[in-house]
This record gives structure tokens, sequence and C-alpha cells, in this order.
């Protein structure tokens, strides 16, 4: 696996030494790659934890499981169950790899951790390892479709003996994770520049952006090669092989995406609704998909609509994404999947919802 890695990405890593017994390894989240990037840092073996979907794959699932038998975690869902079997893992000497985020970032920078995190790493009693990837969001950007050859490498941060474990807060965990895995990879990338070669490096940009940052037009984005352009005002720009943007007054994708969070905001604070024409809809139990239809999807204030169904945003419990397209929540006792159709943009059904919550937490809900 480690000549494939370097062979195929380049990819430089630091072997981890002098380990605890057995531990549970943080890493922050970048590529579809990420498990064996950190994998052959480490000289024993490990389960990873992985989301729910997988297991719906049949027969590659079945290889994936044979091989690694992961710990699946359903996405969009307050799930302690994966939280016990983590547990019962380390409790009969295992270890175990958590991508701590539970999502890609999309901006290049670490996502939120879920304090719940740092209560898990505190009830083990076994030792952590923190590990950082560095330059996996330039050599795969989660919008994009087309991989790029340029510096990618992972190394330990920081082992912990689970001695020491056992002396902090669950905050004091908290704040040495949050530390370790925090990654801006424009920051690094405006601080020392490097090339990530490919010859179609912008596109795919419209599965992050939806809103023309020129007139302000929804879902009319398209990007070529190295260039994104709206349909509607004409407005262009490139994103380049060092992973900047050329022809807006915003130079990062980081930059673009925080507007657009912003623009989002706004749109729930005045009830806007988000839709596209056309998506899957489907129940999901035991691993299995139940299809409920296709057709229109849409999200507003009062709740995401398909056809006859219409789910109270206040009843999700979460709501999260997989891949490029693919949306999972809860509501109730039901595990529901959404995918809207290649060229439609999911992520904004993400952002609306993040949205909305913040507005509820600030008004006390």
């Amino acid at each position: 696996m480690a000549v494939f890695l370097k062979c195929k990405f380049g990819y430089k890593y630091q072997k981890a030494k002098n380990l605890p017994d057995n531990y549970i390894v943080l890493s922050n989240h970048a590529t579809d790659y990420d498990p064996l990037f950190v994998g052959v840092s480490f000289p024993n073996q490990m389960y990873f934890v992985a989301s729910e979907h997988i297991a719906r794959w049949k027969f590659v699932y079945k290889i994936i499981d044979f091989i690694l038998a992961p710990i699946t975690r359903y996405k969009g869902m307050v799930a302690t169950s994966t939280g016990v079997d983590v547990l019962r893992k380390v409790k009969k000497g295992a270890n175990v790899c958590i991508f701590a985020e539970g999502d890609r970032t999309w901006d290049g920078i670490t996502r939120a951790i879920a304090p719940s995190t740092a209560k898990l790493i505190q009830n083990s009693g076994c030792g952590l390892v923190t590990y950082k990837l560095t330059g996996g969001y330039f050599v795969s950007p989660r919008w994009s479709t087309k991989l790029r050859r340029g510096p990618i490498s992972g190394a330990p941060v920081n082992i912990y003996a689970k001695e020491d474990l056992s002396k902090m807060t669950t905050d004091q965990i908290y704040q040495i994770i949050t530390r370790d895995l925090y990654e801006d990879a424009y920051a690094r990338q405006l601080e020392n520049p490097k090339r990530y070669r490919t010859k179609a490096s912008a596109e795919g940009m419209e599965n992050l952006l939806f809103i023309c940052p020129k007139c302000g037009a929804h879902d009319t984005i398209h990007s070529a090669k190295d260039t994104v352009s709206c349909s509607k005002c004409g407005m262009t720009f490139t994103y380049d092989n060092y992973g900047m943007l050329s022809g807006l007054n915003m130079t990062t994708v980081k930059e673009l995406a925080a507007w657009q969070e912003e623009q989002v905001l706004a749109d729930v604070k005045r009830n806007a609704v988000y839709s596209v024409p056309e998506a899957v809809f489907m129940e999901i139990t035991n691993h299995q998909e139940t299809p409920l239809g296709t057709g229109t999807l849409s999200i507003s204030m009062d709740g995401i609509c398909f056809g006859d169904y219409r789910i109270p945003l206040d009843e999700i419990s979460d709501l999260a994404m997989y891949g490029k397209r693919g949306i999972v929540f809860s509501a109730g006792k039901k595990y529901y999947e959404t995918k809207p159709s290649p060229g439609e943009n999911g992520l904004k059904f993400t952002l609306y919802y993040d949205a909305y919550k913040k507005i509820r937490e600030k008004e006390g809900h």
C-alpha cells in the first residue's frame, strides 16, 4: 500500500513510534484515500470508523468488510452505538482510527469536531495518537472531479499515554484534539505555494458554489477546465494549479465558501426556498434502501419537502453529507437519504440546515 500511495500521489509519511499498547488515532479528513494515508504510518492493524453508506455497496462492501471490518457510523444521526462499538474494540486491546471531523472539508479548513469525541477518548482507557494530513485538500478538493499531483504528507502530531489522559478533564482533552488536528490548507499554501497539477483544475466547482459572486443568481454556475462561469450574467473566474482564484475580489476558495455561507444565512432569515428539480429520495433501514420516489426536492424554514413528504426542520435531529451530493438525515426513528441528480448542487441543503440551526440557537431554541 505504501508503494501504491507513493507512486500514485507521491505521498510522504512518518512512521508512528513509541506507541501505547493500544490507542485511538484521531486524524483530520481531506480525501477519500485518508484511511490508506493514515494506515501506512502505523505498524499494527486498526479498525476505521466509516460512513454507513458503504455498507450498502453490496459485493464491494463484502470485500471491504473482509479486509478492514470497519465500524459503521450513520451520518446525519446522533448515534451512540458508534461510540459503544469503538469502546468495545479498545477495551479488547484493539486500535481504532476516527476522522474526528466526521466529514471531509469543503474549503481546506478542519471542520468543527464534536465535543463528544473528547468524552469518548476520556472513557476509552487507552492511549491517543493525533495525526495530521497536509496537502490533501489540494490533491483532491471535495468539490472536484479530478485528482491532482502535488505535495501531500502525513505524520503523527502527538502521542498521549492513557495515564496522561486520565489526569485531564474533558475540556482539556478537547483542547488538545482541536489544536493538534487544526489545518488551514490555504494559510499553508499562501505561506509556501505548491503546485498541484491537473488539466481540469476548476471542473466540479458547481458542487461547492451555487450562488454567483457577481449577480447573486442561484444555480447558474458551470465549470470547464480551469474556468467557472455564470450562465445568467456571464461572470467568469479561474482556479489555477496553485488553488488560487483570478477574476474575483476573492483569491481563495476559503473566502468564496465563507462568502456563500453568509448569503445562505441571509436567505434563511428571509425564508427563501432552495430546491433542485430532480432527486432520488429513500428510507434506509438496516442498510437496506426503500425508494420513495424521484422528483423535486426543496428545503425552507417549513421543512424538507419531497412529493407528499414534508419533514419539519425541528424534527430533524441531524443532517449531513457524504461524497459530493449524498444527503442523509434522521427524523424521529426514521433515517432518510436523498441525492440530487448529477449537475445539481447538494451542499446548499446542508448549508441551509446549518444556518437554520444557528438562527434557532441564537433565538434560544
